[in-house]
């Protein structure tokens, strides 16, 4: 798999002696702060090591100089997104904005059209910087997949700017192995007996292992195996878990 056009844009920036600031945008799915590892761990980890060029003495650029930012927040809808967007903006002023998102407009009454328009918003923002964007993903629970899916068409439709990375990651994100992702909730009754019920939504580490593998693969071009990945971070004796 060749290293694509962003890849090569992020090469050319490093070995100019300059930083380059990634920050995410999103929701829960974005934030995954209750898994570990998350997909931005695992994207950030992969990304700073893909970069080969960097061999000898100039081993610590990607690790120096690639910088992570989450400004993704549990429940976040677009509007969050827009806000988040400006405050990164005047915070951090990053590169890449990296966009995934959502399915909660339709759980907080925001309409398709509302959601088009704040997106809209967020790409004429950043007309001068990368972004890469996505809809939510493909869950275990085909009643929120069904509610959801007229938002993913209506933002797919929309005329995207060039500097504006878009990809479907619901569909891809569909053809993984999900039946494997989804861990249990454990519910305490007032009666103190227990209820055991799956979470449809938000995946488990495995699962973040893919959504990394999606972004890095779809835009970047970087090969990812995750059972290689996760087999590797569950070891005690792997130093540096592989990828491919």
């Amino acid at each position: 798999m060749g290293r694509k056009p962003l890849y090569k844009k992020i090469l050319n920036t490093l070995k100019s002696g300059k930083e380059y600031k990634i920050v995410f945008i999103g929701d829960s799915l974005t934030s995954a702060e209750w898994v570990h590892p998350n997909w931005r761990d695992v994207f950030e980890y992969i990304l700073k090591f893909s970069f080969e060029e960097f061999k000898e003495d100039d081993w610590w650029v990607p690790e120096w100089n690639l910088k992570f930012y989450n400004y993704a927040l549990d429940g976040a809808s677009s509007r969050d997104f827009l806000q988040q967007v400006s405050i990164a903006q005047k915070e951090i002023e990053p590169n890449l904005y990296i966009i995934m998102g959502t399915s909660n407009d339709i759980e907080l009454g925001i309409t398709v059209e509302e959601q088009i328009g704040n997106i809209n918003s967020i790409f004429e923002l950043l007309s001068n910087k990368d972004v890469i964007y996505t809809p939510d993903l493909y869950s275990n629970d085909q009643v929120s997949n069904e509610r959801y899916e007229q938002y993913i068409e209506a933002i797919l439709s929309l005329d995207i700017p060039s500097n504006i990375n878009v990809f479907n990651g619901y569909e891809i994100y569909k053809d993984y192995p999900i039946e494997q992702f989804y861990t249990l909730d454990l519910d305490l009754n007032i009666d103190n007996t227990s209820e055991v019920k799956k979470d449809t939504i938000h995946p488990n580490s495995l699962g973040n292992i893919y959504i990394a593998k999606m972004f890095l693969e779809e835009i970047f071009g970087i090969k990812v195996k995750p059972e290689l990945y996760l087999k590797d971070i569950r070891s005690d004796i792997v130093k540096y878990p592989r990828w491919t």
